[in-house]
């Protein structure tokens, strides 16, 4: 400025006649930490009332905390129409600016300004630069004791700051935005501090990508932030409100009209590093949120980081933070109520603690008759060889769904790195017994080298209400059994003892169960179970395969399945060697395993011809039908060779009926299709 002085002092203190042009060139000028080198002014007289003065200069330097953020000014040019010298006051009513920038195009300004010389003191208030087609408006004063200017944009769309914020952030060319803004900046400095204030705000803001993952309509946002441009690192803080629309950001809902935002944080900013030295959010009947975060920007990664939520509310943080993840699951259009708490400690990018509260949590889907109340929960886990290690529970009061029933349970345990262990026994009700678990640990969970122990005992459990809820059909007995052992170790599992139900008056024990890969793809299962003096007229009653009396055994020894096809089996099904019971069979009985036997047109031709149409049932002697199972085939046979195949039943009495297998070897979906066949629509058999 002292330079645009003494050129236009120069040219008012000569004869107009006398001079056409005055240059002054200065290698640099320094002013309130702000250098200008190569600087060259030229004042042209076209007349007694004409002239023009302009300005050109080299790199600007500016404050180093400044220029990090804007980039450097690459020169300034300045021109003056008919500037207007009267001691002690200089204006210029005509003033165009050029500013060249390392980031962005050629800034231009157009403006009025004036400077008393006597009290050094500059005005000017114009538009510009021009931003994606809009031209903003400001007004600036600068004095010896510091500086200050205003400027404000009218409404602009969205789309207008992609191409103006380009140098500095691109956005996914499948993220669509949209929506109205407004931006005021106040700026005020002097040779210690420069600071800045900013005030934006949105309105009608929307964004959607191609996959619908990333959705926001109706947004109405405002944001209002303070900086010291002069400091190393930038110190800011920053304010935000929300207070309608709704966004969705992966499986969060954020709904702003429901429950309206308020955020602020203060800390430092440098293009390698954001510090967050502490900030606190708040969503009316939602959530309260504080934390603190250090990051690095290039590359990205998290320094550390804290993070603690009070009194995290239902129902709104079921719509919020639960409802998209579960759409897909019966969990999907729950009613809750009740609170939660939760807090993460982040270190070189890791999160090395995590907490987890739960208060009086309810949850329930009539529809679904699935109603759980009174959930506690205190969830503690930590990382690292130093880490704390804190207890943790999780409780309920009661619980109800898809028919299965429970009461108050409680389980203690410890969580830390990839390793659960259970602190002491829990037992879960379920119907009238319960499931006590005695041990249970894994260590090294999702790892290759995972391994786990489990011990359990079942108290006996009706399977009545278990079939009912499963929806099979229902039948009486109990479910019992120790399981002394289920381990995990290379990849499998193993059962270390017996699993044992009573059922049909019967007993029934799995014994040798193992599976490999059981969290791949194809798990493959290996099991011997064994069944003992089952009732038959239970069993046949319950399946609606016809009537049959006597007792039953049945074997099923080394079981191998991949996924859940068979792949090999030894099945054994036959009246126990030293059955007294009373053994009859009925004509549907018989049709039924005809069919599984394939002799089932010569029984039914039998059956409806001569004396044998007059009987409803039959007395045998005793039955079997066995498959080994190899290569997609079934090996037949039954309770005895027969003259042209095997017994399935041999009769006994008058009148006498034997029903005779015919097919030694059936393929494996030929089989199941006949099985499936015999219990889902045996068929009657029409005796005329």
């Amino acid at each position: 400025m002292r330079l645009l002085l003494a050129a236009a002092l120069l040219a008012t203190s000569l004869p107009a006649a006398a001079i056409g042009r005055i240059r002054v060139q200065a290698a640099a000028i320094d002013s309130n930490g702000i250098s200008v080198p190569r600087v060259d002014a030229r004042l042209t007289l076209h007349s007694a009332t004409r002239s023009t003065l302009e300005l050109r200069t080299g790199r600007i330097a500016l404050p180093k905390a400044i220029e990090a953020h804007s980039g450097a000014l690459q020169g300034l040019a300045v021109t003056c129409i008919d500037p207007v010298i009267r001691e002690p006051l200089l204006a210029c009513p005509r003033l165009s600016l050029e500013l060249r920038t390392a980031k962005l195009a050629v800034l231009k300004v157009q403006a009025k300004a004036r400077y008393d010389m006597q009290r050094e003191e500059l005005t000017a208030s114009g538009t510009g630069p021009a931003l994606s087609g809009v031209l903003p408006a400001f007004d600036l004063t600068h004095a010896p004791a510091g500086w200050k200017a205003h400027a404000s944009l009218p409404p602009m769309p969205v789309s207008a700051w992609q191409a103006l914020l380009r140098p500095w952030v691109s956005l996914p060319e499948s993220l669509e935005v949209s929506g109205q803004t407004r931006l005021e900046v106040n700026l005020a400095g002097n040779a210690e501090s420069t600071r800045a204030t900013v005030q934006f705000a949105l309105s009608d803001g929307a964004f959607q990508n191609e996959a619908f993952t990333w959705l926001g309509e109706k947004l109405a946002l405002a944001v209002q932030g303070e900086a010291d441009l002069a400091t190393d690192p930038l110190a800011f803080t920053v304010k935000v409100s929300g207070t309608q629309g709704q966004a969705l950001a992966g499986p969060v809902l954020l709904d702003f009209t429901a429950n309206p935002l308020e955020l602020a944080a203060r800390g430092t900013f440098t293009p390698q590093q954001l510090v967050i030295e502490a900030f606190q959010a708040r969503q009316k009947d939602l959530a309260d949120l504080s934390g603190a975060a250090r990051i690095t920007l290039e590359p990205f990664a998290i320094i550390a980081a804290n993070a603690e939520v009070r009194d995290l509310r239902f129902p709104a943080a079921y719509t919020t933070y639960l409802q998209q993840s579960l759409a897909t699951t019966p969990f999907n259009q729950l009613k809750t109520t009740g609170s939660a708490s939760a807090s993460v400690r982040i270190e070189a990018n890791q999160p090395v603690a995590l907490s987890l509260g739960v208060k009086d949590l309810d949850f329930s889907d009539d529809s679904r008759g699935l109603a759980v109340t009174g959930v506690q929960a205190d969830v503690n886990w930590s990382a690292g060889a130093t880490g704390s290690r804190r207890t943790s529970f999780l409780a309920w009061a009661t619980s109800q769904g898809w028919g299965i029933t429970g009461a108050r349970t409680r389980v203690d345990f410890a969580v830390h790195d990839r390793d659960f262990q259970l602190l002491q026994p829990a037992r879960l009700p379920f119907f009238d017994g319960a499931l006590r678990i005695n041990t249970f640990v894994i260590r090294q969970f999702g790892e290759p080298d995972m391994a786990g122990d489990f011990d359990a005992l079942i108290e006996p459990i009706s399977i009545g209400p278990i079939a009912r809820a499963l929806g099979w059909p229902e039948f009486g007995g109990s479910l019992a059994g120790r399981i002394p052992g289920l381990a995990y170790r290379n990849r499998e599992l193993t059962l270390q003892g017996d699993i044992e139900a009573q059922v049909f008056d019967g007993r029934v024990v799995a014994r040798n169960l193992r599976v490999r890969d059981p969290f791949g793809n194809l798990p493959r299962l290996y099991a011997d179970v064994a069944a003992r003096n089952l009732d038959l007229d239970l069993v046949t009653r319950t399946f609606e395969f016809g009537s049959i009396t006597g007792r039953l055994d049945v074997d099923l020894a080394g079981l191998e399945t991949v996924g859940l096809s068979p792949v090999a089996f030894d099945l054994r099904i036959a009246t126990p060697p030293a059955d007294k019971s009373r053994h009859r069979i009925s004509q549907r009985a018989v049709q039924s395993l005809s069919n599984i036997g394939g002799s089932g047109g010569g029984v039914a031709a039998a059956m409806q011809s001569g004396a044998l149409r007059f009987f409803d049932e039959f007395t045998y002697d005793r039955l079997g039908l066995n498959c080994r199972l190899r290569e997609d085939v079934c090996q037949m046979s039954g309770a005895g060779p027969a003259a042209s195949g095997f017994y399935i039943v041999k009769g006994a009495g008058l009148p006498r009926i034997d029903i005779i297998g015919n097919n030694q070897r059936v393929a494996w979906l030929t089989f199941i299709s006949q099985a499936s066949n015999a219990l889902s629509n045996p068929g009657e058999i029409n005796v005329r």
